[in-house]
């Protein structure tokens, strides 16, 4: 499962990136975003690890601001992604494939461990967040951004009308179609998130696991919307931020 969920984001890179490359490319958006993380971890420099890096825009707009950013993701086809945007951003990150299950780093390695609609596509959530708390320093914290992608009581009547006008808008602004491609119906019957209650059920994981002051948010969608990467892509689902403490 774990194979083929990377085979989809490798297939996605391109298109994925050309989706969410706004947030870090446009001003508006890559500052509320930077405040948005400056509130949860706190005032550079830290030793971050961006799990699920993608296109690397977590570890752009923390490398930014001050701080020393590892990314790190399974697909080759992301990283390419966020080599490139490194570069053309000139900032200093260190990107390497691997497997956010199981991260290739001693424990207590990192300031904060921060991810951006990661959680969500991994295999064995538990397994995850462990490891995140393993390579995390003793009161470091732990930082996930993710949504209801899968809920379908956030799927109204106005969220699927937004649906259909969302690549009208895209073609409009960015002079292209967009290309969707949903992953495997057969992966998401089998995939955790999409059978569950969030965040309540992430919450109960990381209180399983010993994290203390777990608090969630729910105000992104509130402070994202007028920005033109949310208006494009934000009828997906009600996103969330998670916080916890070693």
């Amino acid at each position: 499962m774990k194979d083929r969920i990377t085979r989809h984001w490798d297939g996605r890179a391109k298109a994925y990136d050309e989706n969410v490359r706004q947030v870090i490319y446009s001003p508006r958006e890559r500052r509320i975003w930077q405040e948005i993380f400056s509130e949860a971890i706190g005032s550079p420099p830290l030793r971050i690890l961006d799990v699920g890096t993608g296109p690397g825009i977590l570890s752009n707009l923390l490398s930014e601001l001050g701080h020393e950013v590892t990314g790190i993701d399974a697909s080759e086809g992301m990283l390419k992604r966020a080599r490139s945007n490194s570069f053309a951003l000139q900032n200093s990150i260190q990107l390497l494939q691997g497997d956010g299950e199981r991260l290739p780093f001693a424990s207590g390695s990192f300031d904060a461990v921060v991810n951006r609609y990661v959680l969500w596509t991994l295999p064995q959530p538990e397994k995850a967040l462990a490891e995140w708390q393993r390579v995390l320093l003793p009161g470091g914290r732990l930082v996930i951004i993710d949504g209801t992608w899968f809920d379908h009581k956030s799927l109204t009547a106005w969220r699927q009308l937004w649906r259909g006008l969302s690549p009208l808008l895209i073609m409009l602004t960015e002079r292209r179609v967009p290309c969707y491609r949903e992953l495997d119906k057969d992966i998401k019957r089998n995939l955790w998130s999409c059978n569950v209650k969030r965040p309540d059920i992430d919450i109960e994981m990381l209180s399983n696991l010993g994290f203390k002051d777990v608090q969630v948010s729910y105000d992104l969608d509130r402070r994202l919307l007028f920005t033109l990467n949310y208006l494009k892509h934000g009828h997906g689902g009600r996103q969330f931020l998670i916080t916890g403490i070693k």
